[in-house]
């Protein structure tokens, strides 16, 4: 049993000194030796007007240590995390999605992709020439990231992509001279840029209105009635509350007052109403998470329309002129 175990152990030595003894040395050149990336914060996002650009740095360092003159084309590889998309990116938050991407470019035309991860996207590739024993310390290239615009139905929410080391590398091909090979060869080395990605999108809401028109009558007429639309864009699922507020004379019941032109002194009433039936009193008494008299609704991403209607309640037995006031649109959420 020992005579045995001796044998095996001959044979294993032969085989590893065998192997020892046809290994090539390794070529000497230009290696990189460390690479980082500052994090991607686009900060607060608001989707539903222009779309928001940020930048990142990456900072890495390379040395030439052969006794000669050599040059590389250094490829930085970013892939995406999980194997996920790349045209375009995604940021998460729970199930929501955030698109974005990654360029090399402050035009954002050119993304930035891999040559390693099997994408068809192009890695960032740095041309560098180094003489003997030279360095390049802490030398820097610039990500350009950009939110992707379209993306209306983005709801409210934290967002981010957490590049790893898995996610990142950097691939050397080195030849001797003055000219770099000009392509991704070469394996990947163990230098890593992590990385994250991260946006907020807060809830926001915007708002159009047209102007409310009454009809012409003659003077003296009961009443005459009047109708206008709000368009109301919120964040998906933001709920909101709208008030409408009379101006020439403060009230909080819709009921407001036109004034006439110049020196004239007349005035005209009018009550505004969110149901053509004219029952139901628009005013400003709404607000974060009460509708009082106002009108509530949930975003979607998309314009929401709005009836205003209206009708006068005061005599119109006054100098014929024309009659305004403004109403205030208070969107609360």
């Amino acid at each position: 049993m020992n005579q045995s175990l001796l044998r095996f152990l001959a044979v294993l030595l032969l085989a590893v000194g065998g192997l020892l003894h046809v290994a090539p040395a390794h070529a000497a050149g230009i290696t990189c030796t460390s690479a980082s990336m500052t994090a991607v914060s686009f900060g607060t996002v608001n989707p539903l007007s222009s779309q928001t650009t940020t930048t990142a740095t990456l900072t890495y360092s390379c040395t030439n240590t052969d006794n000669k003159t050599h040059s590389a084309t250094i490829c930085f590889s970013i892939g995406e995390p999980g194997g996920a998309q790349t045209n375009p990116r995604q940021m998460s938050s729970g199930s929501n999605k955030l698109n974005f991407q990654l360029y090399q470019d402050p035009g954002y035309t050119q993304v930035w992709g891999s040559s390693y991860f099997g994408s068809s996207l192009t890695p960032l590739m740095v041309n560098l020439t180094l003489a003997k024993g030279a360095s390049t310390n802490n030398a820097q290239a610039t990500l350009y990231a950009k939110v992707l615009n379209g993306q209306t139905t983005a709801a409210a929410g934290s967002y981010n992509d957490n590049y790893q080391n898995g996610d990142t590398a950097v691939t050397v091909n080195d030849a001797q001279g003055n000219t770099a090979p000009g392509s991704c060869g070469g394996p990947q080395i163990n230098v890593f840029f992590p990385f994250l990605v991260s946006a907020t999108v807060q809830k926001n809401c915007t708002v159009a209105a047209n102007d409310l028109t009454f009809s012409a009558v003659a003077a003296g007429t009961a009443t005459a009635p009047g109708s206008t639309t709000l368009s109301v864009t919120c964040t998906v699922g933001t709920p909101y509350t709208v008030g409408l507020a009379p101006l020439n004379v403060t009230s909080t019941t819709g009921l407001g007052t036109m004034k006439g032109t110049g020196s004239n002194t007349n005035t005209v009433q009018y009550q505004l109403y969110s149901n053509p039936g004219l029952t139901q009193v628009w005013g400003n008494t709404a607000v974060v998470g009460g509708t009082g008299n106002g009108v509530a609704g949930s975003g979607t991403g998309s314009p929401l329309t709005l009836n205003v209607y209206a009708k006068t309640t005061s005599s119109t037995d006054v100098t014929p002129d024309t009659y305004s006031d403004t109403v205030q649109v208070n969107v609360n959420y």
